[in-house]
């Protein structure tokens, strides 16, 4: 009895591979599996997509604030403080990266991905040169000369009446940091020194003659603005020479941004840490993201093969 069941079932189990084996031509057959997950290939897709349309709009808006303002440079460094031209810069930078990065992985293309891949890492490689210089460029004076844009800040200063938004940039940066002038000094208001308009000499016929800008000056909670607030700072002579006038100075921040910057640094390094980490760290998973991705292309490139 057992032997016939067993015979009956070894009959049936050839008679189902000769089916599976004789398969009608035309017959439908299960596609081979993808090695390229779906999963990392829309996640990258979409983070680059959005990213693309942010690209697109800060390129668009401040090319039109440029194109409004009829924005002419006279020094190219001065690019670079022009908050518009920064936007307008990062924006297209922005938009070509995330355009090679979402194209490259919804249509496979690893030509795409690689230069998206590389283009990242220089990137992050850069941002973590720059931070790691900052931090430690300020125990070094000699290496703080170089790190800290010390011309950018003398041109935007000698520049400061000259360009709207230059003017709106010093006095925020200088209020923001409370400091007064660009260099590594206390004696940081000394640097308007470098502007035709606050110039303490006798050929100044400026009424901001020996005078330093209101956002110099130290603000209190509650206080309205004193435009008048750092007038004569400086004390001319008649020999031509000058000295600080002490009841002035006293109301203003003496200190120059480039020491109020380090300062800065160096009492907030654990939150810059932290903050830095928070862009670094999403940045190495998409590196990670776009790897994966250029090997499963591969993969599956040679299969085809």
């Amino acid at each position: 009895m057992v032997e016939r069941e067993t015979s009956q079932a070894t009959e049936a189990t050839g008679a189902t591979g000769a089916t599976r084996a004789r398969r009608p031509a035309g017959q439908w057959v299960s596609p081979e599996r993808s090695a390229v997950g779906a999963c990392t290939k829309y996640s990258l897709f979409f983070i680059n997509f959005i990213f693309l349309i942010v690209g697109l709009a800060m390129t668009a808006l401040s090319t039109y604030i440029l194109v409004l303002k009829e924005k002419r440079l006279t020094y190219a460094i001065l690019f670079f403080m022009d908050p518009a031209c920064d936007t307008c810069l990062v924006g297209a930078l922005i938009t070509v990266l995330c355009f090679l990065g979402s194209w490259g992985a919804l249509r496979e293309i690893t030509c795409f991905l690689k230069t998206y891949h590389f283009a990242l890492f220089i990137l992050l490689f850069a941002e973590i040169f720059l931070s790691t210089s900052m931090l430690i460029a300020h125990h070094y004076a000699e290496a703080k000369e170089h790190v800290f844009p010390k011309e950018a800040f003398r041109l935007a200063i000698k520049n400061y009446r000259d360009d709207p938004d230059m003017q709106y940039l010093i006095d925020a940066m200088q209020q923001e940091l409370d400091c007064c002038g660009y260099s590594d000094s206390e004696e940081g208001y000394r640097d308007w020194n470098g502007n035709m308009y606050f110039n303490c000499s006798k050929s100044n016929l400026s009424a901001e003659r020996c005078s330093v800008p209101y956002s110099c000056c130290i603000r209190r909670a509650g206080e309205r603005i004193n435009y008048q607030c750092g007038h004569n700072v400086e004390t001319l002579k008649a020999d031509g020479t000058w000295e600080p006038n002490l009841s002035v100075l006293m109301g203003i921040n003496s200190q120059g941004c480039i020491r109020a910057l380090g300062n800065l640094i160096v009492e907030n390094s654990l939150m810059i840490c932290g903050i830095a980490s928070g862009i670094i760290i999403p940045q190495l998973l998409i590196l990670l993201l776009s790897s994966n991705l250029i090997r499963m292309i591969t993969i599956q490139k040679n299969k085809w093969h």
